[in-house]
């Protein structure tokens, strides 16, 4: 009897809550099971699409046929009912339209490049990637200003965008102010992009061009350590040892720049200065050629000021 008593208690408290789990708990379940079904099918379409432009980018040869096939996938993605989500149809279409004004930056077509990134800020002005890529286009026509306002912009948006961070202390850099630029590379490398080395051999250009020889050294041996057959990070590192009056060690960066790469007109160039600088003027006449050799459309502008260098150290060898 105490048994069945208990039994029947049981029963009586959860009659009702069965009622309430029936009327108002399981449609919800159900509900919501239905929303993830739609977002899940969604974001599969939204694959698909990302799919479409991934093959377009690896299978088509020409600009042309890459551009009129990202086109028809942007349409597609205009008219599509499925793409129930605002904001996801939107990220598709700046990433098509994005695919499109790279493909036109290519070309050198830079007023086509710049309508589509112009597209991409409308579509969503609260994005960062069409101020980003506006700033890339406006950097490469040399428009440093406006190339400025945008990666400022794109900061502003995304504090953490390593790239506009890096672009922005480059230009910096060439228009003379190394204070902008160290701030802009030291943010970029707290943020550690793939690149980081290069940010690394940038800012340590920034710091030579400071006269802050001892940092601008210890940048170009960071990158060193990081890519051991970095040329560019060798020939600057030697220009820094010669001001400090270290020319061995200038000699040996510069040679082994040399061993990376046989070709590299700069390495040649620094070490014939070091030779000269030794009083080694047979190698040092010997590298001038070469550099000559190289350079032979004289790409550099150099060809009359080598030629008078070796006028002259031709005449010092003389004097031995």
């Amino acid at each position: 009897m105490i048994v069945y008593k208990i039994y029947t208690t049981i029963q009586r408290l959860f009659y009702p809550l069965s009622i309430v789990f029936a009327l108002i708990i399981l449609p919800l379940l159900t509900t919501s099971c239905g929303l993830f079904d739609k977002d899940l099918k969604q974001d599969q379409h939204l694959a698909e699409y990302r799919r479409q432009m991934s093959r377009i980018v690896d299978s088509l040869d020409s600009h042309k046929a890459r551009i009129t096939a990202f086109e028809n996938v942007i349409e597609h993605i205009k008219v599509d009912q499925a793409l129930i989500t605002p904001r996801k149809k939107n990220n598709l279409l700046i990433e098509g339209n994005t695919f499109i004004g790279n493909e036109y930056l290519t070309l050198g077509r830079y007023d086509k490049a710049l309508d589509y990134t112009n597209l991409v800020i409308n579509i969503d002005s609260t994005s960062p990637k069409g101020f980003y890529s506006r700033g890339c286009i406006y950097q490469i026509m040399d428009k440093d200003s406006l190339a400025i306002l945008d990666y400022s912009k794109t900061i502003r948006l995304d504090s953490e965008y390593a790239d506009a961070y890096y672009n922005r202390g480059i230009i910096y850099e060439e228009l003379g102010q190394y204070d902008n630029a160290l701030k802009d590379y030291n943010k970029a490398i707290k943020l550690n992009p793939p690149y980081i080395a290069d940010v690394y051999n940038n800012r340590g250009n920034a710091y030579l061009a400071s006269e802050n020889y001892d940092k601008a050294l210890s940048d170009y041996s960071k990158v060193i350590d990081m890519d051991t057959a970095n040329v560019n990070a060798y020939c600057n590192r030697a220009n820094v040892y010669v001001l400090q009056k270290e020319l061995p060690k200038a000699l040996a960066d510069c040679e082994k720049a040399i061993a990376l790469d046989s070709t590299n007109i700069e390495s040649y160039s620094r070490r014939a200065s070091v030779y000269e600088l030794m009083d080694n003027y047979s190698e040092a006449i010997e590298d001038y050629e070469k550099v000559l050799i190289l350079d032979p459309h004289n790409n550099r502008e150099s060809h009359d000021e080598i030629r008078k260098t070796i006028k002259k150290l031709r005449v010092e060898l003389k004097k031995k």
